[in-house]
């Protein structure tokens, strides 16, 4: 058994390792760094972790994330000088996120033997590569110089080598995981006449997450007398502006505010559901969408990041276009009035995670990645 542990692979691993981000939330970041770590790759492997979970979704002062970003980077450095690792993992976001953890990769690649793999995790990326400044250069240079670039789908592998696509063999797609036997028993509801149906938001109550769009759809869909409600499970930097405007707008009975949920509130939250909306601006592959397609819920999502490789346009859910709210208000008038079709995209959804998403398929990858037979 010592052999067998001596073995192993040694991977040094950057990203968020907590079981939830100071203002009580599950991103998509800690939810595939912890699924990847607690997965059978821990048999093959001897993990060095460096956390790097933000305090909040909510901006900090600068000051504050260049301290810790700082400390971090001399934690990097130090397991790179007494500890020898046959790859570097980096998970990483956008902006000041990848300054850091580019800084780490470029560090790992110049000054060890290690296979540097990063995996860009942030929908907000491609902001900083359109904006074509110094950190789109940044990111270029970074892409180029590591081994492997880990892409959440067809849509940002195409768009990674669009920019620095010189070796396009590097560029790996691995859609993200879920534990989809945890979803896979949650029953899909017969609605009775006349009963609610229930449609479920389920991310940060922020702007960019379409949260304001999503309210005014809601009230043209009480203005046409559907018979429905609204679950917004979630906090935000926007939660008491968008409460209070559901007040103001007289949608108090049609809107039901939950906060967080995670385990097993989320799983019965789903449960209750029966249409998903994330009618976000930005977003990578957002594991809530996932989860619940794997629920077998019929989806809304917007045309941003991987939900369009998640989505297959009126087959497992619909796709809109971001801050269009005739479009988000008449997907889910449509799926309101037509369960039949609601039932059988929710069917489809839930079949498809299956065979993409669930966790044995991406660990499978993740063997390749790390030579692991």
């Amino acid at each position: 058994m010592n052999e067998f542990i001596a073995n192993k692979k040694k991977v040094l691993f950057v990203g968020s390792f907590k079981e939830t981000s100071k203002s009580g939330g599950v991103g998509g970041q800690m939810f595939a760094c912890k699924t990847i770590i607690n997965s059978e790759l821990s048999s093959f492997i001897n993990w060095t972790l460096i956390d790097t979970t933000a305090d909040s979704n909510i901006l900090a002062s600068k000051i504050k994330r260049l301290r810790k970003a700082m400390l971090r980077l001399f934690k990097f450095i130090y397991y790179m000088i007494f500890f020898k690792h046959d790859y570097i993992l980096i998970f990483v976001a956008d902006g000041l996120s990848f300054w850091e953890k580019g800084l780490m990769g470029l560090i790992g690649k110049v000054f060890t033997r290690s296979k540097i793999i990063i995996a860009p995790r942030s929908g907000l990326i491609t902001n900083d590569i359109n904006n074509k400044g110094s950190l789109k250069t940044f990111i270029e240079y970074v892409f180029k110089k590591v081994d492997i670039v880990i892409c959440q789908s067809k849509s940002w592998q195409v768009i990674f080598e669009k920019l620095a696509g010189e070796n396009k063999s590097k560029f790996i797609i691995i859609e993200n995981l879920i534990d989809y036997d945890k979803y896979k028993s949650i029953q899909v509801r017969d609605l009775r006449k006349n009963e609610k149906v229930v449609v479920l938001f389920m991310a940060w109550v922020t702007r960019n997450k379409g949260i304001f769009e999503l309210v005014e759809a809601v009230k043209m869909l009480k203005n046409d007398n559907c018979n429905f409600k609204l679950i917004i499970a979630g906090l935000g930097e926007d939660y008491e502006v968008i409460v209070d405007e559901v007040e103001k707008q007289g949608l108090s009975d049609f809107v039901d505010f939950r906060g967080w949920v995670l385990g097993d509130k989320k799983l019965k939250i789903l449960e209750e559901s029966d249409i998903f909306v994330l009618p976000t601006y930005f977003d990578g592959y957002p594991n809530s969408l996932m989860e619940a397609m794997a629920s077998g819920k019929a989806c809304i999502g917007t045309k941003v990041g991987s939900i369009p490789d998640i989505i297959n346009d009126c087959k497992n859910g619909i796709l809109i276009e971001k801050q269009n709210v005739k479009e988000l208000y008449h997907s889910l008038k449509y799926l309101i009035h037509n369960d039949e079709i609601r039932l059988k995209m929710g069917s489809i959804a839930r079949d498809n995670i299956r065979e993409i998403n669930s966790i044995p398929v991406g660990i499978l990858k993740y063997k390749k990645i790390f030579s692991i037979q």
